[in-house]
């Protein structure tokens, strides 16, 4: 009986050392980004922005090319964090790239984009759409993890993990800067987990001294809502700034909140969505607040006729599609010295992504 107990003690202090030993390495290399990183473009282009021409901008949340029809995401209660094989991926980023080919638009904003990533099998998405388009590129990474122990299914773990979020672009651009948005995971959970981030470009604007402001986001989407409003707080400030110095601003991503088009406040946590809840434990996507942006002169830019986001709870039904869950969280916010001509949310059916991409077109006032 000795024996077995010393034995017994030993696994455990094996076990536990090998723990302590695997958090350690995760804090020694956690990623620790500045609050203001200048960025690298690749690429820069040489056409001015001319405010006498409309703009075209798209958004799109890629899901690292491994979140379409087919699958499930194990955070929105599914199994999966990863497609089965390398082909089905590269399957997803050539529908993806034909698609923008045939949708030409000035600036791309892109969300979850893999550079070399264990889960979608170390394929460098960032340049692959890069040489398909033909366009600049600056990247801020919001995911930068060594390896990521997640989910516990070791043929799903996620492993190492260098994603971010990307502004494409056909114009010159003056500035690229990566902003660390507030709000954090406790520790250790913080260790392999998102540090999100805005993606702010700015291009000058052919005879004038001011300047299109970009801002690419994705904000996050598994907390209990708090980590969304500090991030909304801080990228109010940016935009207002930006504003108030006369330039023209556009913020577009994946925001993981309702526009509020797409729902109507009953009272205090009491929300009726235009995509209902089909299961109130589902995954829920809080309204995002409507006053202050009126009261500053934002508009939002949403296209409600289509959803713009699926939950990954299961795979896409696509003979039943009300048996699906929709969100509308992807669009545009626009300063208001800018017009809003057309905003569209284009169906491809949940087809590479478990998200649709979203197009606007503006004119300068």
């Amino acid at each position: 009986m000795k024996r077995f107990l010393k034995i017994l003690m030993i696994f455990f202090i094996i076990i536990i050392t090998l723990v302590i030993g695997f958090i350690s390495t995760l804090w020694i290399f956690e990623f620790r980004p500045e609050e203001i990183t200048e960025l690298s473009i690749e690429n820069n282009a040489t056409d001015l922005v001319s405010s006498d021409e409309s703009l075209t901008i798209m958004t799109f949340n890629i899901g690292y090319a491994s979140l379409s029809e087919t699958e499930d995401f194990v955070m929105d209660g599914g199994n999966k964090a990863k497609m089965d094989s390398k082909e089905e991926v590269e399957t997803n980023l050539f529908g993806i790239s034909n698609f923008l080919s045939n949708n030409p638009v000035d600036i791309l904003l892109m969300q979850e984009v893999d550079i070399d990533s264990n889960r979608s099998y170390n394929i460098d998405q960032l340049n692959f759409f890069q040489n398909q388009l033909g366009m600049s590129s600056v990247l801020a990474y919001n995911y930068r993890c060594i390896f990521v122990p997640f989910p516990l299914n070791p043929s799903q773990m996620m492993g190492k993990v260098n994603s971010g979020i990307v502004t494409y672009s056909n114009f010159f651009t003056e500035s690229q800067e990566r902003h660390q948005l507030p709000g954090s995971f406790s520790w250790p959970l913080r260790l392999a987990n998102l540090k999100r981030a805005m993606l702010i470009t700015k291009y000058p604007i052919e005879n004038s001294d001011k300047s299109l402001v970009v801002i690419n986001v994705h904000l996050s989407a598994y907390d209990d809502g708090t980590m969304r409003l500090e991030e909304m707080e801080a990228l109010k400030q940016v935009m207002k700034t930006e504003y108030d110095n006369g330039n023209y601003v556009i913020v577009g991503g994946d925001f993981n909140q309702t526009f509020p088009s797409a729902v109507t406040v009953n009272g205090e946590n009491d929300y009726t969505y235009l995509y209902s809840l089909i299961d109130e434990n589902l995954w829920e996507a809080y309204p995002m607040e409507e006053k202050w942006f009126d009261d500053n002169d934002f508009s939002f830019g949403v296209d409600t006729s289509n959803p713009t986001c699926r939950l990954l709870d299961k795979p896409y039904d696509n003979e039943n599609r009300n048996n699906n869950q929709y969100y509308v969280i992807d669009g545009f916010i626009v300063s208001n010295n800018l017009e809003i001509s057309q905003v569209t949310t284009i169906d491809l059916d949940f087809q590479y992504s478990d998200h649709n991409p979203v197009k606007i077109i503006v004119e300068f006032k």
